[in-house]
């Protein structure tokens, strides 16, 4: 929606239908009655009235998270990222410690690729639910999982 608002300068008459196309696309939600141009619905979300862009954000973050728990996992603790336990682990902390000790003083991307060795990638995320993937798609096999375009 963001992108939509700021980049392609979406008209105001067009605020709540683009919000709830988006909404509609990406989490199989329709609004539960009709929504006209006058309202905003999307302004009930305080982030984008309170801080624009934050939700890109949190998706950085989560790509982070996986991306770091990754490199903790296999190459300080060896063990399966979906088993690891980083409890008493002074190695695990003295590597985040490490990372986080120059907070904004440096260039981000080019710190995470000194401390992992690799730039920011969504490959570690998506290979830790790797397993789940296969399980939905073969439970799932032959199911309509999407929601008809006359909803």
């Amino acid at each position: 929606f963001e992108y939509e608002l700021y980049a392609n300068n979406l008209p105001a008459d067009q605020y709540n239908a683009k919000w709830w196309e988006l909404v509609k696309k990406y989490q199989g939600i329709v609004p539960p009655s009709e929504r006209g141009a006058q309202y905003c619905d999307a302004a009930t979300k305080t982030h984008i009235n309170d801080d624009a862009a934050q939700y890109y954000d949190y998706s950085i973050s989560n790509v982070l998270l996986f991306q770091f728990h990754d490199y903790i996992a296999r190459n300080i603790l060896h063990q399966d990222p979906h088993a690891t336990n980083y409890w008493g682990s002074k190695e695990t902390g003295e590597f985040l410690s490490g990372v986080m000790a120059t907070g904004a003083t440096v260039d981000w991307r080019e710190h995470i690729r000194k401390s992992i060795g690799a730039d920011m990638s969504a490959k570690p995320m998506v290979d830790y639910f790797g397993p789940l993937m296969e399980y939905l798609q073969r439970v799932n096999a032959g199911r309509t999982c999407t929601l008809p375009e006359s909803i």
